[in-house]
């Protein structure tokens, strides 16, 4: 198993992997899209719901990365990728092989990432899954925001 680890440093998240150049992703403030960059190429990431239940990363040829706990696909080969996000992190299984992400219980601190087995683009794969965990913590924190401000005595 290799354990890495994503950092916010200068407003960009970094994946600091000692298996090569460290890859990025950079968000809005909404982390309703985002852009991810790694050696082999730059990709956009969004929600592809308005409940941000799945995401894709793709570039200008098409999609390269979609979770979704309905249907995923990662790059490579190997059988069907399995999805599951949770609250406080996710994880992703093809052929016994894993990549789990947790999320730190406090903003801002390091994204903790387990991989067992081989993954194609596993930079691209783990910076997919850190987005969309990010993305569904940060949506609830607006609706959270929302239903305070709304039901406060104005």
């Amino acid at each position: 198993m290799i354990t890495s680890t994503v950092r916010k440093q200068d407003g960009v998240f970094v994946l600091d992997s000692a298996a090569g150049p460290r890859a990025s992703l950079r968000t809005g403030w909404t982390r309703r899209c985002g852009e991810i960059r790694t050696a082999a190429g730059i990709w956009t990431v969004r929600p592809t719901d308005r409940r941000r239940i799945g995401f894709t990363a793709h570039a200008e040829h098409g999609v390269a990365v979609r979770l979704d706990p309905r249907r995923s696909h990662v790059p490579g080969p190997g059988g069907v990728a399995r999805w599951a996000p949770g609250r406080c992190g996710g994880e992703l299984v093809r052929d016994g092989q894993r990549l789990a992400v947790r999320l730190p219980g406090r903003s801002g601190g390091p994204i903790r990432v387990d991989v067992t087995g081989v993954w194609a683009e596993v930079e691209l794969v783990t910076l997919t899954a850190c987005f969309a965990l990010l993305s569904r913590r940060r949506q609830r924190t607006l609706i959270m925001m929302a239903v305070v401000s709304g039901g406060a005595p104005g």
